[in-house]
């Protein structure tokens, strides 16, 4: 295994021409494996199918009819079983995350859908002993999503109705006890793309990247049952649990590789040095 494998791993959805696209007002904003569009079939008031896809029906043409519309049926999927984690978070569903959005949508929902989904990730990490420390959070085994696996020491999803600063601010105090006087340092450092297949769809999505430097007093505490533990880590050695396990959740191994490269852990010296640059933005 390497950490390129981790890249491909992350980006395996393949042709995306496999999948039937999901319009809305003629516009694509998401992909539909066959199955999960069969069921769709199911709700004729909400969609209609054509020889280009899978499209919302005309007659759903504001934000506000799209959302309810669209919400009867994900509530009613969900209690059939067709999505995991129920979070009562809405996201936006648009063409780009500075576009207008057309509808708004559960959580849970936008991988069945193929749907582009945002969230942020932010490092913590601290400078000791002349070498950089990675805060590595553990999910909670009861989490419905990636249970148990290892993850940035803070992240999550981009709802509905809060910017990004303020997301990045909510997440940390939840998830790592960090106060705003810290949070606040956080620093944007660019945005991370990926495609990836599973069986139940696809989930082309981007995450924005922060490094926040912590004191080197201040141990992260969860607080909101997501996370059971967090582990002070040598940068070295997350590195080498990227490239020779599958323990981190998948797609922040590349949050972690982006880190690496950008504070000269991974330098281009290493064989597959481009290509790994190549395919954190893919």
């Amino acid at each position: 295994m390497s950490l390129l494998d981790r890249i491909k791993e992350c980006n395996n959805a393949g042709n995306l021409g496999e999948y039937l696209a999901f319009f809305t007002g003629g516009i694509r904003v998401g992909w539909l494996n066959g199955k999960f569009a069969s069921i769709l079939a199911a709700y004729p008031e909400v969609f209609s199918f054509g020889p280009d896809g899978v499209s919302l029906v005309s007659e759903l043409k504001t934000y506000e009819d799209r959302t309810r519309a669209v919400a009867r049926v994900t509530r009613d999927l969900c209690a059939k079983g067709w999505f995991e984690g129920w979070r009562n978070e809405a996201y936006a569903v648009g063409t780009s995350f500075y576009g207008e959005p057309l509808f708004e949508i559960e959580r849970a929902a936008v991988p069945r859908f193929g749907i582009r989904g945002y969230g942020i990730h932010v490092n913590g990490f601290i400078k000791k002993s002349g070498s950089v420390h990675l805060w590595i959070g553990q999910r909670a085994q009861d989490k419905a999503t990636y249970p148990g696996k290892l993850d940035n020491m803070v992240a999550g999803g981009q709802p509905v109705g809060i910017g990004l600063r303020e997301n990045v601010l909510k997440e940390a105090y939840e998830e790592a006890s960090v106060p705003r006087s810290i949070a606040n340092q956080a620093i944007s450092v660019g945005a991370i793309k990926y495609c990836h297949g599973f069986s139940g769809g696809v989930k082309p999505d981007v995450m924005f990247v922060f490094d926040m430097e912590m004191p080197e007093n201040f141990t992260p505490k969860n607080t909101d049952g997501e996370v059971q533990s967090f582990e002070l880590l040598p940068a070295e050695e997350v590195l080498k649990i990227c490239a020779e396990t599958l323990d981190f959740k998948f797609n922040c191994s590349l949050v972690n590789i982006d880190f690496f490269i950008r504070h000269g852990i991974l330098g281009p010296d290493h064989p597959e040095f481009l290509d790994i640059i190549a395919g954190l933005h893919n």
